[in-house]
């Protein structure tokens, strides 16, 4: 079987298991979903309608709306739903993949095998964050189709610049490509030349052009400048050093562990209705030493080169291929894996894998991290291009075949398991179809003719997205959509309140007292 063909199934059966693991979230509204992602869905069903033009996710000055424009064409031709929400997601989601796959293999010199095994943490990961990759809440899997699309773009600065905008206004992590750019590009021995610095000018240039068109428009539109964003931003940044401290704790002792699928956690735990555990620690104690075997190996080609070695010797002492390796981090003279020449754009493997590093880094100055909480995975959701960038670079420099062979193989046995996690999550959903206790209440109140409604945020925009704002629900707490308190009070006199268990009336449903008119 040639190479092109290999290739080709193998990106079908990248977007198989993308579908699998994104089928019971996409499938079962009652799976995971909530207010935050009701909004976006709210948000993309207004535009689909021409009501309104969302520019950033409601009453946020921060997360521009792009995954409610995303959303909108779809809601435009069918009825909206948490299913149709989802699917260009699932769609993203697997270009990812594919992407991922065919370009280790025809820019990076990797087998189509060796490419599809180095995409597998994204390809397939823990039940937990292949459903987070499908979150409706500002932000899921577009961050990796702009760190793709950046790294693309890097010789086109004003495109550059104008994308790496609007990333960062919708997810700010995107940031990261660009020192993960200049770590992998500072090796080069034209870095510093006229041309280098002319096209970040033109860079700057383009992300300012689209800074300043953004902030005029949110001008307009709903008041108030992108000054907002920065302001929130810094007001979610801990730094003192003992809380900072326990966050560190956090990330390296629960979310990272959680984020590769090597800390067993019932998926209940991040509100999925499900009763599966998954995640193994056995797995993740594997995972950890191999990761930390490859960046010993990948330093010491480092310090060989930076020695002005030539060779780089397996650990029986016999050299698999004579030729000269370059570093992890710069260009690559030698022959790939499989005897390919090296492009001309290499360095894509330590990119990804700066961006996984700069991720996990930053993770911990969020003041929303706590110790023994569950964690903030959409924070973290880049970090699985660390492993995915390590393990493309290991692969295209390591000479020691049984070495390459064992990483390979704890790569695929930890695709495996997380494979059988979700496996196990989509027979459970269709023995046991996970419910929706709200989508019961939508359908009590539109049964009963009730109009209007006062609830918690958690309950009151979920009610307003799955009746399809046949029934208006106000929030009592925190406030997303200011024209739905309008409508609510001045209908005062028909609405009902949706209390929660416990609660007293004669009415219940599910887990509320519909009390009132």
């Amino acid at each position: 079987m040639t190479d092109r063909r290999r290739l080709a199934l193998l990106g079908v059966l990248a977007v198989g298991l993308v579908a699998l693991r994104s089928f019971v979230a996409t499938y079962y509204e009652g799976f995971y979903f909530d207010s935050d992602q009701a909004i976006v869905g709210l948000m993309a069903r207004h535009l689909s309608r021409f009501q309104r033009f969302p520019l950033f996710y409601y009453s946020l000055n921060y997360i521009l709306g792009v995954q409610a424009w995303i959303i909108a064409p779809f809601f435009w031709i069918g009825r909206s739903s948490v299913t149709l929400a989802r699917l260009p997601f699932v769609a993203l989601n697997a270009l990812v993949g594919v992407w991922l796959v065919r370009r280790f293999t025809n820019r990076d010199g990797l087998r189509p095998g060796t490419a599809f095994v180095a995409a597998l943490p994204f390809i397939m990961p823990t039940p937990a964050v292949g459903t987070q990759l499908l979150e409706l809440a500002g932000a899921c899997v577009e961050p990796f189709v702009y760190v793709l699309l950046l790294w693309v773009l890097r010789r086109r600065p004003l495109a550059f610049g104008l994308l790496l905008a609007i990333a960062f206004l919708q997810r700010e992590f995107a940031i990261f490509a660009v020192p993960a750019i200049l770590l992998v590009e500072i090796r080069r021995p034209d870095f510093w030349s006229r041309g280098n610095v002319s096209r970040a000018a033109w860079a700057i240039a383009g992300f300012a052009l689209a800074w300043i068109i953004v902030d005029d428009a949110k001008m307009h539109l709903v008041g108030g400048g992108l000054i907002g964003q920065a302001a929130s931003l810094g007001g979610q940044l801990c730094t003192s050093g003992p809380e900072l401290a326990q966050r560190v704790r956090a990330l390296v002792s629960e979310a990272l562990p959680i984020l590769y699928g090597g800390y067993r956690m019932p998926l209940a735990t991040v509100r999925m209705t499900s009763s599966i555990a998954a995640g193994s620690s056995i797995v993740g104690w594997l995972v950890t030493a191999t990761l930390v075997l490859m960046l010993a190996r990948l330093a010491i080609t480092e310090f060989a080169r930076l020695k002005g070695s030539r060779s780089f010797l397996s650990e029986d002492g016999a050299d698999d291929d004579a030729e000269e390796r370059e570093p992890f981090l710069g260009r690559q003279s030698a022959k790939r894996e499989g005897g390919k020449q090296p492009s001309d754009e290499d360095g894509f493997a330590g990119y990804l894998a700066w961006i996984g590093l700069f991720t996990a880094c930053v993770y911990p100055l969020s003041c929303n991290v706590i110790l023994h909480a569950p964690p903030l995975l959409r924070y973290l959701l880049l970090a699985l291009l660390l492993p995915v960038g390590l393990f493309a670079a290991f692969m295209q420099r390591e000479r020691s075949r049984a070495l390459r062979n064992i990483v390979a193989g704890v790569f695929v046995v930890w695709g495996a398991v997380n494979l059988w996690d979700n496996v196990r999550v989509v027979r459970e959903a269709l023995r046991d179809p996970p419910g929706s206790e709200h989508r019961a209440l939508v359908d009590y109140l539109l049964q009963q003719r009730i109009r209007y409604a006062r609830a918690i945020y958690w309950d009151a925009y979920m009610v307003d997205f799955l009746s399809g704002e046949r029934v208006v629900a106000a929030s009592v707490d925190v406030i997303r959509i200011p024209e739905y308190q309008k409508l609510v009070d001045e209908h005062a006199d028909a609405a009902v309140n949706l209390e929660r268990l416990p609660c007293s009336g004669p009415r219940r449903v599910a887990s509320w007292c519909v009390t009132g008119p």
